[in-house]
């Protein structure tokens, strides 16, 4: 299944950039391009998409503004050279904010947000016995270890390397928290912090400050607390951020 998706912004050059990220990402469909928002509002009349990148400064109507005028608005993420909006943006809900120049992997890091709440949303979910199966391969002491994606309760980064805590041990390695991030986003794992990804099936609880887990908590980072929000689901049980 391919998500459709349009990018909108007043900038060519960044349309082009975000096209040519968004070509190397199996799942998703470029629907169109449009230079301003009264453009893509005319395309939404009749048609419908998944996905919007939508820059916030443009001519005629803003990003924020234009959000406000759908009815049933897709998915959002925003590409903007500005940082002071992103309050008010995350308060529209959007997946994710993008502060340009994006770099691919930046863009990737969004665009698997927006994977995993078209999963939960549709209930599209690997079942346990389906889980079991699965696992990551990790370089640590001169060997490659086998990992079920079952034992792992969450990842933490420390200086040049990376901890990951099992259910029996801990295996310590020098791959990229960012290089698991990708591994791990579709399987029941969030990046709640710059530190920290968790698995949401150990979670034991949560609040709008953080996640009890193993008997730790772990505290949500400024940069990812949106994100984890939306996929632990704090905002359907009433908790406020």
């Amino acid at each position: 299944m391919k998500y459709k998706y349009l990018i909108v912004d007043d900038e060519p050059l960044a349309r082009k950039l975000i096209a040519s990220h968004t070509a190397k990402i199996e799942g998703l469909e470029l629907a169109g391009e449009f230079g301003d928002a009264i453009q893509a509002s005319n395309y939404l009349r009749e048609h419908t998409v998944d996905l919007i990148f939508l820059d916030i400064q443009m001519p005629e109507i803003a990003g924020l503004q234009f959000i406000s005028t759908l009815k049933n608005p897709p998915a959002i993420i925003l590409t903007t050279a500005f940082r002071e909006y992103a309050p008010e943006a995350f308060e529209l809900d959007v997946v994710d904010y993008l502060l340009k120049p994006i770099s691919f992997d930046r863009l990737l890091k969004a665009v698997n947000k927006f994977f995993d709440r078209k999963a939960i949303s549709s209930g599209a979910v690997v079942s346990t016995a389906e889980e079991k199966e699965l696992f990551i391969h990790l370089k640590a002491d001169r060997k490659i270890h086998k990992i079920s994606l079952m034992d792992i309760l969450y990842v933490e980064s420390l200086d040049d390397y990376v901890k990951v805590y099992l259910t029996d041990k801990q295996i310590i390695t020098r791959e990229n928290i960012s290089t698991l991030e990708q591994k791990l986003a579709s399987y029941h794992f969030v990046r709640i912090h710059r530190s920290f990804i968790v698995s949401t099936k150990m979670v034991t609880s949560f609040s709008a400050e953080g996640v009890d887990i193993d008997k730790k908590f772990l505290p949500f980072g400024r940069a990812f607390k949106q994100g984890a929000l939306a996929i632990l689901g704090m905002k359907e049980k009433g908790f406020k951020n």
